[in-house]
Parts: C-alpha cells; structure tokens; sequence
C-alpha cells in the first residue's frame, strides 16, 4: 500500500484519458498526478474544487494541500 505522505507529481495537460476515458458530469480533467507508484487522471471537481486522482472511474482522494502545492508547481515549470 501506498502512503497517503507521498509526494505528489504533477502533469498539467498530460495524458489523463490513459487512465479515465471519459469525463464524469461536473468534474474538470486537469492532466496526470503520480503518487508514489499510483498514477491517474487529475481533476477537480467543478462546484467544491477537490483534487482527485481518477483511474478507470475510481476517485482517490488526494491532500488538497498537496495538490494546490504540486498544481502550482507545475505551473510554474510551465512558465
């Protein structure tokens, strides 16, 4: 099993549909997260804004501190 402690990575714009197929009403695809050996779609969700990782229509829960974290960052090494 995986620890919830480990550090988030970040793809913005990366290759989500690998990992879900299809967007669920009210989420938005934001890219890839890797968590450990864990990798999925990023997404948030329209209306509470909760970062998730989604993989074959299951939602895992993410740290949103260490999402908001790793979102940033990844944006900023866009820049």
């Amino acid at each position: 099993m995986v620890s919830n402690r480990a550090r988030l990575q970040v793809t913005l714009g990366g290759p989500w549909r690998l990992y879900q197929h299809a967007v669920p009403p009210g989420w938005e695809m934001l890219g890839t997260v890797q968590r450990g050996v864990e990798i999925g779609a990023f997404a948030r969700h329209r209306s509470s804004g909760s970062l998730v990782m989604m993989r074959a229509g299951g939602v895992s829960a993410l740290d949103q501190r260490k999402a908001a974290a790793a979102m940033e960052a990844a944006r900023n090494d866009t820049n």
